[in-house]
């Protein structure tokens, strides 16, 4: 009796158990992901939901053919994840990647052998027919997966602190001859500056009585990111819901500005999406964005336009699809996202053809110079065999490590030529970790997280050619911590990386094919923002830390306090030193300039660096108490240091927290007269002792 009960215990287990094993066997089908097309400036790869088992990586296994069946000799690499081939050194042409099923470390009655095509071209070519641009958006739909971008969550030296022709405030742009805009941008005595979907325009001749000039309304639905000015035309870029093309829409509308308090509309450019930023060069304005089409709908209709809108009022009232050749699929990329970019001939008032052009492939990640422009986007370690609800949920609970993978166009007015593409191991900061120098790309990276124990983070800076070939690398810098902050000055780099102290990294450039670290600093807190004072003195806004212990956890941690600006003197490269310092407010205070440079004002012939601030101090236990919010400016020179010199500071009235209509977004000035802008005031002060002059209300 007892027996019997045993076996059919026994029973019920085995029963449990087989259908779980059976499901183990019949589950593992192999799925791959890989691009139909790759530079043959490039590698190709191609990833599995199984692991390959590394001795099976031989001609028996793993080959490659032509598509009419010819082997051809290929470089193919398995990487350490166990499941990414890469195939290297294949001439352009069209050819088949076989894995047979043996080479898979995991058997089942559903491992087959894998054929994958692809593509191995010389120049990026347009899409050819709405049924290739349809099977390329079909191929994304099997796979069922779901990307997540990063902004990066971002230079040849930097433009001077020079003062225009009329001695006024410039936008503190990245590369000198590359504008950039801003919310608020100043000309011939008038302030322009954006508030939702207006643009107030101040005459400021007279810092005694400022007058409201005008004031430009735009579309209800268009909320203005930014302004800039060329000659005398001033564009505002928005973001604007479409409602009669049902999609959402980044518009550049221009004006003429030659009778400031009349401005005249000139024309609206638009592509749709979104805008990721905007860039004026060489006389010719480029909106650079991202547009997610809805290729599941295919699932429904096979008609489904999945082209992106442009408009353009100068060629009529209707939103058109993008013409397939103006469209193209970049090399090694699958995820469903269309980089745009338009441009506009700027001269003669702005009145030619803008050109736009469509690039499946997003980008997250932007550097330009005068000649070129270059797109970033990071590429997530690959786990096609995880759903994709799990792959969001463990991003947004444990981030996973990624590679850069970069895009690099010539650029000559409104014409664009794709040069090519590459990856580099780790993720790219903002634009400041970016530069082009001589022709040649340097770029700064954080390999790995640094919260993660078990996978130490490092820190590498590469070099590459015009062609993004290798030619050099600084590799694995400081162990554990990310970086911060990087600024390039020609022949020399600076990069801030930070855990629980800020090691300040000098290095050498000169040389692309060996860049070398000079030298090191080691100082408590972190600068977010480096800015160059000139040669051989650098400026750096940030944070000062301190270090806590959590009796829970019995570990110390760290954790920011007041704002920090310090300046560094990098004459001796190899003995960098901090030679002044400020502290600015106490624990809870910030800027914008921390996160947006743009907020950094600048005053060559004073010497005149500042910024808005909103002031915070330490309170009980974790609290902080608001103390006051303005702007704050400081002479900065080599032989005084940091001199606080212009302290307005509006003092709290009994209030809990900063009021976002009267915070100071922006600090500007006209000849001898200081600025600053909130969005419901401008207030006029005198630049020598910051005496107050007048106060302007916007309404």
């Amino acid at each position: 009796m007892m027996k019997s009960k045993w076996f059919a215990i026994m029973l019920i287990i085995v029963l449990a158990i087989v259908p779980g094993i059976f499901t183990l066997i019949v589950n593992t089908d192999v799925t791959a992901k890989a691009a139909s097309a790759s530079m043959a400036t490039q590698n190709w790869q191609a990833s599995f939901s199984v692991a390959l088992k590394k001795n099976k990586i031989t001609e028996e296994y793993v080959y490659i053919t032509t598509e009419k069946g010819s082997k051809v000799p290929a470089t193919i690499e398995l990487l350490e994840d166990q499941k990414t081939i890469v195939v290297k050194k294949l001439a352009p042409g069209n050819y088949q990647l076989h894995v047979k099923k043996e080479a898979f470390a995991q058997g089942g009655l559903n491992v087959a052998s894998q054929t994958i095509p692809f593509t191995i071209i010389e120049t990026l070519t347009a899409v050819k027919s709405e049924k290739e641009l349809q099977q390329y958006f079909k191929k994304l739909l099997t796979t069922q997966r779901v990307e997540i971008r990063e902004e990066e969550s971002l230079q040849s030296t930097a433009s001077e602190d020079k003062a225009t022709a009329n001695n006024e405030s410039t936008t503190n742009n990245q590369v000198e001859g590359v504008e950039e805009g801003d919310i608020v941008v100043v000309k011939d005595g008038f302030i322009y500056t954006a508030k939702d979907q207006s643009i107030t325009v101040v005459n400021a001749k007279d810092p005694k009585n400022l007058k409201m000039a005008t004031s430009i309304k735009l579309k209800h639905s268009q909320y203005i990111s930014k302004l800039a000015l060329y000659d005398n035309l001033l564009i505002a870029i928005g973001d604007q819901y479409i409602e009669k093309a049902g999609t959402a829409m980044v518009t550049a509308s221009i004006y003429d500005i030659s009778n400031p308090s009349n401005p005249k509309h000139v024309r609206d450019v638009g592509q749709e999406g979104f805008l990721q930023d905007i860039r004026i060069t060489n006389d010719t304005l480029y909106l650079i964005g991202n547009m997610y089409p809805n290729y599941w709908m295919l699932q429904e209709d096979n008609k489904t336009d999945l082209k992106p809108k442009t408009f353009d009022s100068m060629a009529g009232t209707e939103y058109q699809s993008l013409p397939l050749e103006k469209i193209s699929i970049l090399p090694n990329t699958m995820d469903g996202t269309y980089s745009l970019i338009t441009a506009v001939d700027l001269k003669n008032g702005a009145k030619t053809t803008a050109n736009t052009k469509g690039y499946l492939g997003g980008s997250s990640g932007l550097y330009m110079s005068e000649k070129a422009l270059y797109l970033t986007t990071p590429m997530y370690e690959s786990s096609i065999d995880v759903s994709s609800e799990k792959r969001v949920m463990d991003m947004i609970w444990l981030p996973r490590s990624a590679d850069t993978q970069i895009f690099k166009w010539n650029v000559d007015g409104t014409t664009l030529n794709f040069v090519g593409s590459t990856e580099v191991k780790g993720t790219v900061l903002n634009q400041y970790s970016m530069d082009e120098y001589k022709g040649n790309f340097r770029i700064f990276t954080t390999e790995g997280n640094t919260w993660n124990e078990k996978s130490t983070s490092y820190n590498h800076l590469f070099i590459l050619d015009e062609h993004l070939k290798p030619l050099g690398a600084v590799k694995d810098m400081a162990p554990g911590e990310k970086i911060y902050s990087a600024r390039f000055m020609g022949e020399k780099a600076y990069v801030v990386t930070f855990k629980q102290v800020d090691p300040l990294f000098v290095i050498d450039v000169a040389n692309p094919k060996k860049p070398a670290v000079l030298g090191e600093l080691k100082i408590p807190g972190f600068s977010n923002y480096l800015h160059p004072l000139d040669d051989t003195h650098l400026i750096g806004i940030g944070y000062d830390t301190e270090q806590r212990y959590d009796s829970y956890t019995k570990r110390n941690f760290t954790v920011t306090t007041n704002m920090k600006m310090s300046l560094f003197d990098v004459s001796d490269f190899r003995n960098p030193k901090e030679q002044s310092t400020v502290k600015i407010g106490g624990k809870g205070s910030s800027s914008e300039v921390q996160y947006n440079p743009k907020a950094l004002f600048r005053n060559k012939e004073y010497n005149y660096f500042g910024f808005p601030v909103v002031l915070y101090e330490a309170g009980k236990g974790d609290e902080v108490v608001y103390q006051g919010q303005g702007a704050q400016i400081y002479e900065i020179t080599a032989e005084k240091g940091i001199v606080l010199k212009g302290n307005i500071i509006n003092r709290n009235n009994n209030e809990s927290y900063e009021n976002g209509e009267q915070v100071v977004q922006r600090v500007v000035y006209i000849d001898d007269t200081l600025y600053t802008i909130a969005r419901n005031e401008i207030k006029s002060y005198q630049l020598n002792d910051f005496k107050p002059l007048d106060t302007l209300t916007i309404k």
